[in-house]
This record gives structure tokens, C-alpha cells and sequence, in this order.
């Protein structure tokens, strides 16, 4: 049996590469021949100093690597084509079925994108379409062709999401229901090598785990560093995140309001570090914070959770399935008196948050995933 997995690039080195990666990994453990078919080649290199050499292993036994040039697929020399960036790329051939096609969508992000013609998303398509015949580019086109062929890839493949949140957002747009599949998380590594390997050293210090991309909204961070000085309340927030030379100007405009906010002391940002690093600077830190309302799921607040860092995030999006109600905020100031409150709780809390989000593993994401493909192969 032959697969494909879709994805944009494994080089952004987030959470839904991750996904990506482990998705080969259980079809591969199905016995599938795996093919992988993406915008760009992955770095190998760069994705062992982001994810350790044991999943990036996977990858090097993919039996092909194609680089996606358009938005047609096909399925014809596969059993099955899995989509694991369904929520921004559309992909689809006339041939996708419920049975032969799943999409694993975190978000239907790009049908928003396209009707409120954003344009990092109209140069994201550009790319992907016209990247040879620019010359005869149509926006509006792209855009119309953009929407139909994603409207017509989530209602002819089994959609797959990570949360009830997802879940009624694709019910809502386009009246389909779709299963629901937290994505993997290495809590273990993050358990073991943080939580269970720190002393009680621990600083007043707020760890933010984001990509660099205006999306993401991480100016909200340097908000929130903002009013806890005007409030003297004693804490530094560290930024960490994957930067791609794309959005290089937005790492320019958060450093910018760092500059003028005087911040300095106050606001770190440290940009494609590597996971020992990450590790370290999570032992360190006391809290985590989320600053993107309407996340569709949070998978740095996962693994922040599973270090033992204390989680305050929006309450809004699926991290609230997760993350205690306690921990909610609407506004800064809300976000501002649940920091004060945590900044001194007792390891066990700790330890409570990091054992709720076990169901997050790496280990359950496949085993839920190969039984989905069994039913639409072997039992739909």
C-alpha cells in the first residue's frame, strides 16, 4: 500500500510539522509505503536541531520526496492522500473520496483568509500556483479558484481536527462534521527532561512559545510586558519562536515596540533556538503564556503544561478544553492578577497540570489515527 502526506513545509518546524512527521510515522507503522510531497525539501539538519534525530529518522525513510508545484493531486498510485496543513492549503483531484483522503484540518483559516483577501495568504497562493507563470497571474481568479478547491477538498475527504472549538468552526462554515484528534505532543520528553529534572529554582520569569508571523498575534505579549511594569509587578517574558525569512519585518516591528515601550529589561526575543536550549529556558520559567486569542488548539501550551510551567491564556479558543478555568483571561488586567497569583504556587500544582495533559502523547495520536485509516479502508 502507497500514501502521500500534503503538507506546506516541513521547515517552519511548529506544532503541525510535528504533525506532519508523526502522521508518516503511523502510517509507515501500518505498513504503508510513505511518500511526502511538500513546497519545499525539508532541511533535515535544522529539523533535528527543532525535533532530536529520533523523529526526523522517520522522515529519512520517506521513499519519496515531491515538491508541490499547484493545487491539483491525485490519487491515483495511492491508497490513501492525508493532508496535514488542511488548514491553509487547498489540495484536491476529482478522484479524493471519504475513503481515499483525509484532511487534517486545525483550523479552516484559509477560506477566512480568502474572503477577506488577505494578502500574505493571496502571495502564499501565488506561490503555490503561478510559481512558474507569473506572468499571467489574476488575483481574483486565484483567489475563486483558491476557495472552490478548498471548499471542495473539505466536503469530499474525511476532515480530521484537533478540538471541539475546530470542530464547531467546520461545522459552522461548511456544515460537515469532522472527527476530532488532539495533535501529538512529546509530553514524556517534556515531562522527564523538565518537570522531574528541575530543582525549585524556578524565576519570575514567562515564557512565550510562538512562530514569528503576525498571525500569532505576539505583539500582545509585549502588551502584557507593558502594563506589568506600569504596575511594578517584578517579571521578565522571554519570547521563543521559529523565524522564517518571510516575516523577518514582523520580528522587526515586535523589536521595534520593545525599543519604544523601553522594554528592553523587560522583553526578550530569541528566535530559532534549538530544543536543548528550549529545555533549559523552560526550567527557568515559572509561567506560560498564550497571547493568541481563538487559538484552535495550543500546542506549545501543551508542552509547556507537561514542564510543570503554569498556563494563562485567552479564554478563548481550544485551549480552554485543556487548560483549568482558573487560567482563563479576557483582558490583560485579568491575564495581569492570574500572573501575581502564580508566580508563588506549590510544586504539586505543578505536577497536577503536567499529569492532565498525558493524553496528549505522541503514542495516542497515532494509535487514534491508524484506526481511523483501518475504518476507511478496510471497514467504510
Amino acid at each position: 500500500m502507497i500514501a502521500n502526506v500534503i503538507h506546506t513545509s516541513l521547515n517552519y518546524r511548529g506544532g503541525a510539522e510535528g504533525l506532519a512527521i508523526t502522521t508518516i510515522e503511523a502510517l509507515a507503522n501500518l505498513g504503508f509505503d510513505v511518500e511526502l510531497t511538500v513546497l519545499e525539501k525539508p532541511n533535515i539538519e535544522e529539523l533535528e536541531d527543532a525535533y532530536g534525530n529520533t523523529i526526523v529518522s522517520i522522515l529519512k525513510n520517506t521513499s519519496a520526496v515531491h515538491t508541490l508545484q499547484t493545487f491539483e493531486g491525485s490519487t491515483q498510485k495511492y491508497d490513501i492522500v492525508i493532508n496535514t496543513a488542511g488548514d491553509v492549503l487547498p489540495y484536491f483531484s476529482p478522484s479524493f473520496s471519504k475513503i481515499n483522503a483525509i484532511t487534517y484540518c486545525h483550523f479552516p483559516l484559509a477560506i477566512y483568509r480568502i474572503m477577506g483577501e488577505d494578502p500574505i495568504y493571496i502571495e502564499f497562493l501565488k506561490r503555490i500556483r503561478f510559481s512558474n507563470n507569473l506572468e499571467n497571474y489574476n488575483e481574483k481568479a486565484n483567489l475563486e479558484l483558491a476557495s472552490t478547491t478548498y471548499t471542495k477538498m473539505i466536503r469530499n475527504s474525511t476532515v480530521i481536527t484537533n478540538s471541539e472549538y475546530s470542530r464547531n468552526a467546520l461545522h459552522k462554515t461548511f456544515h460537515i462534521e469532522s472527527i476530532v484528534l488532539s495533535p501529538p505532543v512529546n509530553v514524556d520528553l517534556f515531562r522527564n527532561n523538565v518537570l522531574l529534572n528541575s530543582s525549585n529554582n524556578r524565576k519570575n520569569i514567562i515564557l512565550v512559545i510562538s512562530r514569528l508571523h503576525p498571525s500569532k498575534k505576539v505583539e500582545n505579549a509585549i502588551l502584557l510586558a507593558k502594563l506589568l511594569k506600569q504596575n511594578k509587578i517584578d517579571v521578565t517574558i522571554k519570547i521563543v519562536g521559529n523565524l522564517y525569512p518571510s516575516e523577518l519585518c514582523y520580528h522587526a516591528f515586535l523589536e521595534q515596540m520593545i525599543q519604544e515601550y523601553n522594554l528592553a529589561d523587560n522583553v526578550t526575543i530569541q528566535t530559532n533556538i534549538s530544543f536543548t536550549n528550549l529545555v533549559a529556558l523552560m526550567r527557568e520559567c515559572k509561567l506560560y503564556f498564550n497571547q493568541c486569542p481563538g487559538e484552535p488548539f495550543g500546542i506549545s501550551t501543551v508542552e509547556a503544561m507537561s514542564a510543570g510551567l503554569i498556563p494563562v491564556v485567552p479564554d478563548v479558543g481550544g485551549q480552554t478544553e485543556f487548560v483549568p478555568s482558573k487560567y482563563h483571561f479576557h483582558t490583560f488586567g485579568e491575564a495581569m492578577q492570574i500572573i501575581c497569583s502564580a508566580l508563588d504556587v506549590d510544586n504539586s500544582e505543578r505536577v497536577c497540570l503536567s499529569d492532565s495533559v498525558k493524553k496528549y502523547s505522541i503514542k495516542r495520536y497515532i494509535e487514534h489515527l491508524c484506526r481511523i485509516v483501518k475504518m476507511l479502508l478496510f471497514e467504510y
